[in-house]
């Protein structure tokens, strides 16, 4: 009795401190404690444990000199501070977490470890408010296109539902991996993924985009990525730049130095800076690829656009890890200005087609753009399991689908999370009924693939698992769902209309069918079969 008084004066006193104070519970029931790893606290429970927080202890059955010890769990056992490590256990006690622990702690295991004592239950404090936001957030992009607008609404409305295939080009431009599909199960996955990989060299194919129109005419949905190759050099890039024959020379590295071939020092850090030649092919390569995107809204279609993948590479998870590609090898802070140059510089291009995909890495919240800036976070596994192992290994955890969806589902829970690139996953039954519900999960490619052959990724058994499930969207679905939630055309209701552009060429009709050369007044005219608003 006496003991459960103090606890609950230690309480008292929080709140007093704290009067907006909130308990959450991060383990209860009744644990023996040992030396051993049974005893620890997942970070997914607090999600953003912060200096200011207090941990609070409740114990029983305290035998002959009980001891405690608490720790971090990264790579090993780490301790928080000396005062937390092998101490005599007198009672329920609490501590509190300071800004050094906060930061050491972020994203790890907390583990209470000790002999000749059960603890109950352990609560964590804070007057952090909590997370209130119902539902997922709305477009980025405010301008965005009613088509952008209307397919993001059939994702939120499938969302943990049901979960949309999709398959991924080889290399490019293309829909092959999906022919595979078809071959396998009767139909075609209800997305695709493309690459603008080879963008900076002279046949490069993205002008000519009958691939991505077929599969959009077909009924399916479109998702580009993109490998971007950065010059190492100033010159290297001028060479590019001056030279006129018919297959100017190119620079092939996307891959940070030591993260895999072909690589580059392309520095992001001095990319964001005007003035320098790094910040000048930035912008010329946005405009290019500007270009091309462009193309694809003038026809109609709208893009999942993941920019700047696998960013904090694992970085997040292990203290030596690196970034894979160029645009992380500078940190967090420089890939987050590459972001949102690249976000604003669309805007000021009209590309209104285009929904918003991050790539998260796990532990890797400091690269997070911000919400004004993405629309879905993705998560790519290769390798994996549908559920942790029985291991206390860290990395088996991140390594599993279900922990990584509620890993993810924690720290932004006003987002979809989709599997943006997979290979050698559990099979879809195993992972849905682990409940890690992705928005769409889509394998990567087998390069040269020959029917008949073991695939690299992703073979017809587990297509045919997947698609065996009632809650697989195939391109048949699709088509029927983009046919319910694009059957109004615009150019029938003006109020639809936003972020269109003012295009100023020939073929003008007022609404009532009157051909003009161009508007002169503000209003709303017909041009190419559209509705558009002149301010």
């Amino acid at each position: 009795m006496i003991r459960k008084a103090i606890f609950s004066l230690l309480l008292s006193l929080l709140a007093v401190s704290a009067l907006s104070a909130r308990n959450i519970t991060l383990l209860e029931g009744e644990y023996k404690m040992t030396w051993g790893p049974e005893c620890c606290i997942d970070p997914m429970k607090y999600a953003g444990l912060a200096a200011g927080d207090s941990i609070l202890v409740s114990v029983k059955d305290l035998g002959n000199y009980p001891q405690c010890s608490v720790r971090d769990k990264q790579n090993g056992w780490k301790e928080l501070t000396p005062a937390l490590s092998y101490f005599l256990v007198k009672g329920d006690f609490f501590f509190a977490i300071t800004d050094s622990i906060a930061k050491q702690m972020k994203h790890h295991s907390m583990m209470f470890s000790g002999s000749n004592f059960t603890i109950t239950k352990i609560v964590l404090r804070t007057s952090r408010p909590a997370d209130t936001r119902v539902g997922y957030d709305d477009l980025c992009d405010k301008n965005a296109s009613w088509r952008t607008r209307q397919i993001y609404q059939l994702l939120r409305d499938v969302y943990g539902k049901k979960a949309i295939s999709c398959s991924m080009a080889e290399v490019n431009w293309n829909y092959k991996e999906a022919g595979y599909v078809k071959a396998w199960t009767g139909k075609y996955p209800a997305m695709n993924g493309f690459d603008y990989i080879h963008l900076t060299y002279g046949w490069e194919p993205y002008k000519d985009i009958t691939p991505v129109k077929e599969w959009w005419d077909m009924g399916g949905l479109v998702t580009i990525c993109w490998h971007w190759r950065a010059p190492s050099t100033e010159a290297q890039w001028d060479a590019y730049q001056k030279d006129t024959v018919k297959d100017p020379p190119s620079y092939d590295g996307f891959y940070a130095p030591s993260g895999g071939s072909p690589s580059t020092t392309f520095s992001p850090k001095e990319a964001v800076k005007e003035g320098t030649w790094q910040h000048n092919f930035l912008m010329a390569d946005l405009k290019k690829v500007a270009d091309r995107l462009e193309i694809l809204q003038d026809s109609g279609i709208v893009v999942l656009w993941r920019p700047f993948h696998e960013a904090a590479g694992n970085s997040g998870i292990y203290p030596d890890g690196k970034a894979w590609f160029w645009w992380g090898a500078d940190g967090p802070e420089p890939c987050k200005q590459l972001w949102h140059i690249m976000y604003d510089y669309f805007q000021q291009r009209g590309l209104h087609n285009l929904i918003w995909v991050w790539n998260c890495q796990i532990n890797d919240d400091d690269w997070y753009p911000g919400d004004n800036y993405v629309d879905i976070i993705g998560r790519d596994l290769y390798n994996y399991t549908a559920t942790p192992k029985d291991s206390t290994d860290e990395q088996a955890k991140y390594n599993s689908a279900s922990w990584s969806f509620e890993f993810m589902h924690t720290y932004y829970p006003h987002k979809m999370l989709t599997l943006s690139e997979c290979g050698n996953s559990p099979m879809m039954t195993d992972m849905w009924a682990a409940g890690a519900r992705w928005l769409y999960a889509m394998p990567w490619y087998h390069y040269q693939y020959q029917m008949g052959q073991k695939h690299q990724w992703a073979g017809s058994d587990w297509w045919q698992n997947w698609f065996s499930m009632d809650n697989v969207i195939t391109m048949d679905e699709m088509k029927t769902l983009r046919a319910q939630y694009l059957r109004e055309d615009p150019t029938t209701d003006i109020r639809t209309v936003s972020g269109v552009k003012k295009p100023m060429d020939e073929n003008w009709y007022t609404l009532q069918g009157v051909r003009i050369a161009k508007p002169v007044f503000h209003g709303v005219y017909i041009h190419k079969g559209k509705a558009v608003i002149i301010p």
